[in-house]
């Protein structure tokens, strides 16, 4: 082998590093620029984690995915205040786990859930430390896939 050959073959395998890496350079730029974009991670967040929050009085806040898999959101409120003492949840389809419900304020309740008619989830709300200032509750529903 000539002194030509060996440097063409150098040349060659430089070349293949080079193009490797400047493609690979390319793919995470790529990949880097789609988790910036913010419709494509609420899309993402939407089919992963699909969560709804709503106020004391069932309308929607923000809509994370979860609303379609439910139907409607009704809210019976306690008749001291504005605790809700049952939410009902009407899912469009059957659920094999019940949907998690979190209260999003300060206050402390024990939160029961249990079968409805049809593809119901019934949450049974007790609370037993709030705050009487509260002109508004939030809670946010995850869907468990």
């Amino acid at each position: 082998m000539d002194i030509k050959t060996v440097f063409e073959i150098g040349v060659l395998v430089i070349t293949l590093i080079a193009a490797l890496y400047g493609g690979l350079l390319f793919i995470d730029k790529r990949i880097e620029n789609r988790i910036r974009d913010d419709a494509f991670l609420r899309k993402l967040a939407s089919a992963l984690r699909p969560s709804v929050v709503f106020d004391h009085k069932g309308p929607v806040l923000i809509d994370q995915g979860a609303m379609r898999f439910i139907e409607a959101i009704d809210v019976e409120l306690d008749k001291e205040g504005p605790y809700p003492k049952r939410i009902i949840i009407h899912p469009t389809q059957h659920l094999s786990y019940a949907p998690l419900l979190t209260p999003l304020e300060s206050d402390l309740a024990d939160i029961s859930t249990s079968r409805g008619n049809k593809h119901d989830w019934i949450y049974t709300i007790d609370y037993f430390m709030t705050s009487e200032e509260r002109r508004m509750l939030r809670y946010r529903l995850e869907i468990i896939l």
